[in-house]
């Protein structure tokens, strides 16, 4: 019995939707890597054969070029790749990563894109969105990691996937936010751009920062966003690595630094969480830690 053919719902009105994007973002390769992000969001192929099919039919881009590409994604935090799955009923595959939101990329780049393109480009851009979206929530669901209510999914990930995919859950459910981060450049560009993106709708911060080198940027924000941002710190030396993230009572994603400070990007191992239980957890030690750091003045 022969299998079924593998067949795209990408189009190539869809990749250079998104290659105009990554090339405003300043993405490497933004042509193979919008392939690459186009397939994934619409598609989801388990195979990278499927990734490549489409990649060679619409855009006569081999092997090689797509790689490049793929990775460029994971580094800009636009992708995080999956490295195991507990008790989760999806089967994620051999080519298995998840994307950010496309809206939450639109929600970064829109008023930068507007700035260059014509009206009729910008307008078609964002009613492609709706297709986007629709795809993306068939193919990850609800929370972005294929996961409804059961299992966990072990990711490795970029300090910007982890806001992007906070951005596009509050953009959805408006939920309040707890982060506790230490040296990430969180304060500095293009972080601190998005966390800004988070404060302008309205949604309550709860924030632990692991180190005094930020102290006066958040000193700053908080004269900005004092309604809505809430910040204590204590000593790096408390926490170490561990990184926690907990997005009101639909997801949380606690994680490990693994790369050092110096590098280009910050890089992490982190599980994330939709079962309330498993929340419920993490949400207690974080507000443990929140009990002991010192409050910001």
């Amino acid at each position: 019995m022969m299998g079924c053919e593998f067949k795209t719902q990408v189009k190539l009105d869809y990749i250079q939707d998104f290659e105009m994007m990554f090339e405003r973002m300043k993405i490497d390769r933004p042509r193979e890597a919008a392939v690459y992000y186009a397939t994934l969001v619409m598609d989801c192929p388990k195979e990278f054969s499927d990734f490549l099919k489409t990649a060679e039919d619409l855009a006569n881009i081999t092997r090689r070029p797509l790689e490049t590409g793929r990775a460029s994604l994971l580094k800009n935090g636009l992708i995080a790749k999956v490295l195991f799955s507990h008790e989760a009923d999806e089967d994620f595959g051999r080519e298995s990563y998840l994307p950010v939101h496309p809206r939450a990329i639109w929600e970064n780049i829109k008023d930068d894109l507007k700035s260059v393109i014509v009206e009729d480009t910008y307008r078609a851009i964002k009613h492609h969105l709706e297709e986007y979206s629709r795809c993306y929530t068939s193919n990850f669901k609800k929370y972005g990691i294929k996961l409804k209510r059961n299992g966990n999914v072990t990711l490795q990930y970029s300090g910007k996937w982890i806001l992007y995919t906070a951005l596009s859950n509050c953009l959805d459910e408006n939920n309040n936010l707890k982060m506790q981060v230490g040296g990430e450049r969180l304060f500095e560009e293009p972080f601190i751009k998005y966390f800004k993106k988070f404060l302008d709708l309205d949604t309550k911060i709860q924030l632990i920062v692991d180190t005094k080198d930020s102290i006066n940027a958040a000193k700053e924000l908080k004269k900005t966003y004092g309604d809505n941002l809430d910040i204590r710190y204590f000593s790096e030396e408390i926490s170490g690595t561990i990184r926690n993230y907990v997005f009101g009572k639909e997801m949380a994603v606690n994680g490990i630094k693994i790369l050092p400070e110096k590098s280009i990007e910050p890089s992490y191992v982190g599980t994330a969480y939709v079962n309330l239980e498993d929340i419920e957890v993490l949400n207690d030690k974080f507000n443990s830690l929140w009990d002991m750091a010192k409050p910001l003045k």
